[in-house]
């Protein structure tokens, strides 16, 4: 191919775009490094993990144009940034955090709605890596449809999820067998993380049944700015204390027992919901009570959303009728005076499905970050950042870029035009690395054209 003909289609190409909005999304996380080298290696290597969708390193380093580097070139820039003995994990950390200051800065919330959540990777082939562990994996389920125990390792993340663009407050990739303490530490460090990032903002946590701990309820009330939290209950069968005005004393009852009694509003409304491509609308009431443990004394409301899915009530029998209603018990240290109040933390609460689909994209058909191939723990937190960082850009370009120059990229990723589609980031995903990969295969072309004449 003629060289000028080449200079001419990359031209054409929106890799100048790209490349300048990588470097703006990136600045504040480039900031905290102390040497011009490593900041340049950052909109590199989130580049090669759009590029390539995986977090192998030389994947990654073969998306570089031709013209800047060849391959083994930058696969060694970024086997030496992940090998720095001077560079911590924990100031990478750092520059993660500052891209979450920037992103609430620019937004500007209310408040902001923090998802806490743990999670497990999966390394089914893994057997000498530093700190291999056993995890529980739900995603695929074993033959059965039954969680199983996998080979893996462990991360707990806190996420701003009530803005466009996610932004991670605490992010740590950990194993059970080296320097670990306990998830209940996890979460306490994502608590004091966030507070620190944030003491002026008004933070509401919510996560769900395995963050139902006296504990945890307990660090989020000695936060200075006392962070308030919805999360779901699990323990039904616990003592709790309620008030009766009558007798002016607090009586302790059952949490289950109050949960089937408490009166809900006359006002319902519609909620949708969405898995695996397929929704549904369900019609949801609410009831709320106050209650205060009773070893703490601690002040908690209790919100009761009864979700009634009418399809389902119109595909079961009869005597299965009562399926078709699921209760969600909700605990939260906000006061809840009316149902406006009660229907605004049920709303805050779902909100925490945006950090599972966060989840989603940096594995499997997103982002592979469970593909790793470097063996110890320290590289794995750097390539974790470097994951979560990369699955961010592609967020910050699906809402701060065009809708047009958006929607070309995902007709480039696949985009059929068709009712069918989603307009989710997967495609944009597709379309970005598509991009690219384009740029690298002309590059190489203009650099090292085929040999034709060796078949003639």
């Amino acid at each position: 191919m003629d060289s000028v003909l080449i200079d001419e289609v990359l031209d054409k190409l929106p890799t100048k775009e790209l490349d300048d909005s990588l470097s703006e999304f990136v600045a504040p996380f480039t900031e905290v490094l102390p040497d011009e080298r490593l900041r340049r290696v950052i909109p590199f290597a989130v580049r090669g993990i759009v590029a390539g969708q995986t977090p192998i390193v030389t994947a990654m380093a073969r998306s570089v144009q031709r013209t800047e580097s060849s391959t083994w070139a930058a696969a060694k820039r970024i086997y030496r940034f992940l090998e720095n003995r001077r560079l911590p994990a924990r100031l990478l950390e750092e520059g993660l955090y500052r891209c979450a200051q920037a992103t609430i800065e620019e937004e500007d919330p209310d408040y902001l709605v923090v998802a806490l959540d743990p999670v497990n990777f999966e390394k089914p082939y893994t057997h000498e890596s530093e700190g291999v562990s056993t995890v529980h994996k739900s995603t695929p389920p074993d033959r059965h449809g039954k969680a199983r125990l996998a080979r893996g390792y462990l991360a707990t993340t806190a996420t701003v999820v009530n803005t466009r663009v996610p932004a991670t407050t605490y992010a740590n990739w950990f194993s059970y067998t080296t320097g670990f303490i306990s998830e209940n530490r996890e979460i306490q460090r994502a608590i004091g993380s966030t507070g620190r990032l944030f003491p002026k903002r008004r933070v509401r946590f919510v996560g769900d049944s395995g963050l139902d701990d006296q504990k945890i309820f307990e660090w989020m009330s000695q936060e200075e700015e006392e962070a308030e939290f919805v999360i779901r209950a699990s323990h039904l069968e616990r003592l709790v204390e309620v008030y009766n005005r009558r007798l002016n004393r607090w009586e302790r009852e059952r949490l289950r027992d109050l949960v089937e009694t408490v009166p809900l509003a006359a006002e319902s409304w519609q909620v949708a919901f969405s898995h695996a491509g397929v929704s549904r609308m369900a019609t949801i009431r609410v009831g709320w009570l106050e209650l205060r443990l009773p070893e703490t004394h601690q002040r908690l409301w209790a919100v009761v959303a009864e979700e009634y899915d009418e399809r389902a009530a119109e595909q079961e029998e009869e005597e299965e009728e009562e399926e078709a209603v699921r209760t969600l018990v909700l605990l939260s240290d906000v006061a809840v005076a009316n149902a406006d109040d009660a229907r605004a933390l049920y709303a805050d609460w779902r909100l925490k499905g945006r950090i599972e689909h966060g989840y989603r994209f940096c594995q499997e058909a997103g982002l592979d970050v469970e593909d790793m191939r470097v063996r110890s723990l320290e590289r794995m937190r750097r390539l974790f950042i470097l994951v979560l960082l990369a699955m961010q850009f592609v967020m910050h370009l699906m809402e701060r870029w065009p809708k047009v120059a958006v929607r070309w990229l995902r007709q480039l990723g696949g985009k059929l035009g068709l009712q069918i589609d989603r307009d989710g980031p997967y495609l944009l995903l597709r379309g970005l690395s598509a991009v690219w990969q384009t740029a690298m295969t002309l590059s190489h072309f203009a650099v090292c054209p085929f040999p034709r004449g060796v078949f003639r």
